[in-house]
């Protein structure tokens, strides 16, 4: 019931889509930044990032797609594109539920299934 809880709050903030981030030092009557929902793409299914960047992939799975994000739409800048990254499976866990998306050598973060409703245990994190 925990882990149900837990990935309900984590879907629902990761589901709004861009969020807006203040800085403490902000005195200039400045817009708020705002940052883009890490989503990913992958085999027709949309996946919401978590936090998890330690996690143990398996073999890799192909292609996988961070669509673009305008965050802040008419502030003179195009936004972010859309980055190619290679998936991964997460051993123990089916990839229809999550996968894990290589960031940096050596670095992966969890994506979880949009629809997820059980909050998958990866082996060696608990």
């Amino acid at each position: 019931m925990k882990a149900s809880l837990l990935l309900a709050a984590t879907l629902a903030s990761l589901s709004v889509g861009c969020t807006s981030v203040s800085s403490d030092d902000d005195t200039d009557g400045a817009r708020p930044e705002a940052s883009c929902a890490y989503v990913v793409e992958y085999d027709g299914r949309t996946y919401l990032g978590r936090e998890e960047t330690d996690v143990p992939v398996g073999k890799s799975l192909g292609a996988a797609t961070r669509p673009a994000c305008d965050d802040t739409p008419g502030d003179g800048d195009e936004g972010e594109g859309p980055a190619l990254m290679t998936a991964y499976a997460v051993k123990g866990i089916d990839p229809s539920v999550a996968i894990a998306v290589a960031e940096a050598p050596g670095r992966s973060r969890l994506v979880l299934v949009d629809t997820a409703t059980d909050l998958p245990v990866v082996p060696g994190n608990g």
